[in-house]
């Protein structure tokens, strides 16, 4: 309603010239070419206009507010949700003894899972069948230890059974209702028996990896 005030000056000044027109007539007792309804009807509308200026006075002014507070309410809630994601690492090091139970527990079954999965011919999971075994430890992180043909594959097919092992252990984060960054990926190491064959880097945040000469 933030236009009606200009109308309603417009609407004044018309009446005034309407007005001043009919009592410069009347003054030299000329016939006028305004009748008095004419000029009732412009003060009529004169005083509509002023009254619904009165009646909004602050319309645009209350949406710019609603639209600034919706505004900051958005942005506290992205804020919120993002103080409340951590990182992978930090949520699996507060894990309680029952969790992490259930946790290992969960990763060995997907595993397990995903092997039969690749051995009836669904491909996107032939990583799984490098990977005999995995947990997560408070000290040393996702422990991966591989089958022995994993040592005679390139380096960028070791990365991505390594980094299929963090797929398994991303999902089970979510499986046991904990938020983490969705970027996020644990610390982890793999094995070969007792060997080590490589781990992810703390520069690339878990998720590229550094492989020893064998």
């Amino acid at each position: 309603m933030q236009f009606v005030y200009p109308l309603a000056l417009i609407s004044a000044m018309v009446f005034g010239v309407l007005y001043y027109l009919r009592a410069s007539a009347r003054r030299k007792q000329k016939a006028s070419k305004i009748s008095g309804k004419v000029l009732l009807y412009s003060l009529g509308v004169t005083i509509v206009l002023f009254g619904l200026s009165v009646a909004f006075p602050g319309s645009s002014t209350d949406n710019a507010s609603s639209t600034n507070e919706s505004s900051t309410s958005s942005a506290t809630s992205s804020s919120s949700a993002s103080s409340a994601e951590k990182d992978e690492n930090d949520v699996l090091q507060n894990l309680s003894a029952k969790e992490l139970k259930k946790y290992n527990s969960g990763l060995i079954d997907s595993l397990s899972e995903e092997q039969q999965w690749a051995s009836d011919g669904k491909t996107k999971y032939n990583a799984s069948l490098y990977i005999d075994n995995m947990k997560y430890d408070g000290n040393r992180g996702l422990l991966v230890y591989v089958s022995d043909e994993f040592p005679s594959l390139s380096k960028d097919d070791k990365t991505t059974v390594a980094k299929h092992a963090q797929s398994i252990a991303n999902t089970q984060v979510v499986i046991l209702g904990k938020d983490v960054e969705a970027e996020s990926s644990p610390s982890t190491n793999v094995y070969s028996g007792s060997k080590k064959l490589g781990r992810s880097t703390m520069t690339s945040n878990d998720t590229e990896f550094k492989w020893f000469k064998s």
